[in-house]
């Protein structure tokens, strides 16, 4: 169970938000877990249904054509926070590929071990996984991917239809431009949604699989990734960061990039796949 003492200081905290905290990491604490040799955790996620999207009404809707439609989702495992600076320190150790410590990345990544890897391309997040699926040892099964679109949303949303991953407050879910950060921050010190999972409404934008689409009337009916139809160099991040507005935390929010783009606001979360 993540301790409370996990939560920022000066952190107010409403009954309510405790109550939710703690039966968020009571489940965390129940759920299947898997730590690999990198030190990287994997909470089990049941299959189910997804309503991706937006509702017509908002702005997610009217600027990406995003219109609710379900999708259905297969059990995974995934990460509770986004990849952080001590797990990505140890692969470029591990794997030699000292050339990633650009002075660019250095400075984006001078805070604290327990904060999110920034300045990841989502080819360097594909370098990352190839390693580390290469590398395991024969005792893991796993295979280690980027979330599809829809598993993250799926994620995200953890069974209900709430704005934000973890309730319908973004300063409770995440961090963003609102209050005042300068950069990214240590990971799981706000509210965990009801999968037991932090960050994903703010602190750093997070790569996911797919290729990018005009909104989502094109996803996979299972929730595989969308891999064809679009253009193949443009991927979708999703979840907002410490420098973008609430409104960018949504749970349907979506942003296409490049896959060679890198910035201090982006990073990435890893699923592992059982066979």
């Amino acid at each position: 169970m993540f301790p409370l003492t996990l939560i920022r200081p000066g952190f107010k905290t409403t009954l309510a938000a405790l109550v939710l905290f703690a039966c968020a990491a009571m489940q965390s604490a129940n759920a299947e877990e898997f730590t690999n040799f990198l030190g990287m955790r994997f909470l089990s996620i049941p299959g189910g249904t997804v309503e991706m999207g937006a509702d017509e009404e908002t702005s997610d809707a009217r600027h990406d054509a995003s219109a609710q439609h379900a999708v259905e989702i297969r059990p995974f495992q995934i990460m509770p926070t986004e990849v952080t600076l001590a797990q990505y320190k140890r692969y470029i150790i591990e794997s030699s590929r000292i050339q990633i410590l650009t002075d660019e990345f250095i400075l984006a990544n001078r805070y604290d071990d327990d904060v999110p890897v920034v300045l990841v391309s989502w080819n360097d997040a594909s370098y990352f996984l190839h390693w580390l699926n290469k590398n395991k040892p024969v005792s893991d099964q796993g295979t280690y991917s980027l979330p599809t679109e829809a598993e993250w949303e799926y994620a995200c949303r953890a069974g209900g239809d709430d704005t934000y991953c973890g309730g319908n407050t973004a300063n409770e879910a995440g961090w963003n431009s609102s209050q005042n950060v300068t950069h990214q921050q240590p990971v799981a010190q706000k509210v965990a949604n009801a999968f037991g999972l932090f960050d994903m409404s703010g602190n750093v934008y997070e790569w996911v699989m797919d290729c990018y689409h005009t909104g989502r009337a094109n996803t996979p009916p299972d929730g595989s990734g969308q891999g064809f139809g679009c253009h193949p160099s443009k991927r979708i991040v999703r979840g907002g960061a410490w420098n973008t507005g609430p409104g960018s935390s949504r749970a349907s929010h979506r942003l296409t990039m490049n896959i060679t783009s890198r910035s201090a606001n982006i990073g990435f979360r890893v699923v592992r796949r059982l066979p």
